[in-house]
């Protein structure tokens, strides 16, 4: 599926006029485009009601394209100007259009009795206040617009996405029109994919608007939703001449006394991840707590206490066996201790192999983050919204504003993957390519979660599979398999240790 930012759908209109595909005409094909959608969403338009909504820019545009193309199909259709009249030249033109058809044409402010009385007759309306050029909550009248779109018992029809949607990072103005139905112009917006967005957005559907193929393929595609057939392309069937070594050697530095579940998650979501050998770096406290949990995994019996002996026998422990790891994950239920704080720097600064910094771990380096500059290969970070807010030095609030931005933001500048979680996961890579995770619910609302997805990530990097699609394919398992969890346990009663059992199920139907 394409995912264009707003800044690549401008570019690529911009490259098309410049190719003598004008905006006029991208207006009058993304009007008809989306009065094509509607035919084929609702069947016949002929004498049915409709009142097209149009702000003064391109989207306002884009409506009196659709309002003009169903009129001409036998729809009854009351177009409705809101703000004033249009500002933009390819506007005005598709206005002008409208009123040579002898259409009828309301003005908001003018003639708000009349529309209200209409308004409850409408069997269908047409969102085109706003497109992707909205962010932060709405001025009046476009709020009470908003509301009585909202309000009505018609079906609605948003153009390109609802007003009052972010384009860029799915926020919702309060009183955002919720649509049954949204066309996206060319592409889909991150807006449509991340939550709430996508709340507001109901059925959607991308529409050809005439960008030629030639401008599509200079515009570099840097984001992307990850689909089924993009994980199965890299999680494949096992070679029958195998063993346990050619699967990957898996070392899990996690675990504390105050959170031994979190290693035992993490190396459960491993192995049935299907890494070769797994071994957990943790306290012998914590060994002798899960070891009964997990009897596939091998262990390693740390030192306990915070002393600066304990702290440089369990590195002498941890070297040897990190040195002969194809990937090492670190950070589960750690702590956040002086211990911890070592224990994170040595294995950046000793590994060889992938670094998989989950939880504690990032939390540890938030005060110096370029301390992810000490990695030899690229490392993989799986922060949620808290830790990448202190991460970063920001609030949660900035974060969900401009996670995309941040994400990416951050790979380009530790060379690492990132893996946002949130409702909609944002993996992004260090070239900036950013992936949108479809699956999971929020029944992984529950602590251990997390710890079950770094476990799977870092055993994908195990078996050699490239960091950004460890972390993709992680998550997308991950919340596959929490799905099927939730569809039979409930969201209320999954729990993360459910997840890789289900995770087992679904590679058993594909084969694997």
């Amino acid at each position: 599926m394409k995912i264009f930012t707003t800044a690549q759908m401008k570019a690529a209109e911009r490259l098309s006029n410049e190719m003598g595909v004008t905006y006029q005409r991208l207006m009058e094909n993304a009007g008809c485009a989306a009065a094509a959608f509607i035919r084929r969403s609702v069947g016949s338009v002929v004498g049915r009601n409709f009142m097209v909504f149009c702000g003064g820019g391109n989207n306002g545009g884009d409506g009196f394209v659709v309002a003009r193309k169903l009129f001409e199909e036998g729809a009854n259709v009351i177009t409705v100007l809101c703000g004033g009249a249009p500002r933009t030249d390819e506007a005005k033109y598709m206005y002008n259009c409208i009123l040579a058809a002898d259409m009828t044409v309301l003005d908001f402010a003018e003639d708000r009795a009349k529309i209200d009385e209409l308004i409850g007759g409408a069997d269908y309306i047409v969102d085109g206040l706003f497109g992707t050029g909205f962010s932060g909550e709405f001025r009046e009248p476009f709020g009470e617009i908003a509301a009585e779109i909202n309000e009505a018992k018609a079906v609605k029809i948003a153009l390109d996405i609802p007003s009052g949607v972010n384009a860029e990072s799915g926020e919702a103005a309060k009183g955002a029109v919720r649509a049954d139905y949204t066309v996206a112009f060319d592409a889909r917006k991150p807006g449509h994919i991340l939550l709430p967005g996508r709340e507001f957005c109901g059925k959607a559907a991308e529409v050809d608007i005439g960008i030629p193929h030639e401008v599509l393929e200079q515009l570099p595609q840097s984001c992307f939703k990850t689909t089924e057939e993009m994980v199965f392309s890299s999680v494949r069937p096992r070679p029958a001449y195998s063993n346990k070594g050619t699967y990957g050697r898996l070392l899990c530095v996690t675990g504390s006394e105050k959170y031994p579940g979190a290693a035992a998650i993490s190396a459960l979501g491993a192995l049935r991840m299907g890494a070769g050998i797994t071994t957990v770096a943790t306290e012998k406290g914590v060994v002798a707590a899960i070891a009964g949990r997990i009897p596939e995994a091998t262990f390693l019996p740390l030192p306990e206490g915070e002393s600066e002996g304990a702290l440089d026998e369990s590195k002498e422990l941890i070297l040897p066996v990190l040195k002969k790891a194809s990937s090492v994950l670190i950070g589960c239920g750690l702590g956040l201790g002086e211990r911890a704080r070592e224990l994170t720097q040595f294995v950046l600064a000793e590994a060889e192999c992938t670094a998989v910094l989950d939880a504690d771990a990032l939390n540890c380096i938030a005060e110096t983050p370029e301390m992810l500059l000490l990695a030899k290969k690229t490392p993989i970070i799986t922060p949620h919204v808290g830790e990448m807010a202190r991460f970063c030095g920001l609030s949660i609030a900035d974060v969900l504003k401009n996670r995309v931005e941040l994400a990416v933001a951050t790979a380009k500048k530790f060379h690492a993957v990132v893996v946002l979680k949130d409702a909609t996961t944002v993996v992004a890579a260090p070239n900036g390519d950013v992936y949108f995770n479809p699956t999971g619910n929020p029944g992984l609302s529950k602590g251990g979660s997390g710890d079950c997805l770094a476990g799977m990530i870092a055993a994908l990097a195990a078996q050699g599979c490239i960091e950004t699609a460890s972390a993709v394919c992680g998550v997308y398992l991950h919340g596959a398999a929490a799905d099927r969890a939730a569809a039979e346990l409930s969201q209320y009663g999954m729990l993360p240790t459910d997840i890789p059992f289900y995770l087992a199920k679904l590679l058993a139907e594909k084969g694997l």
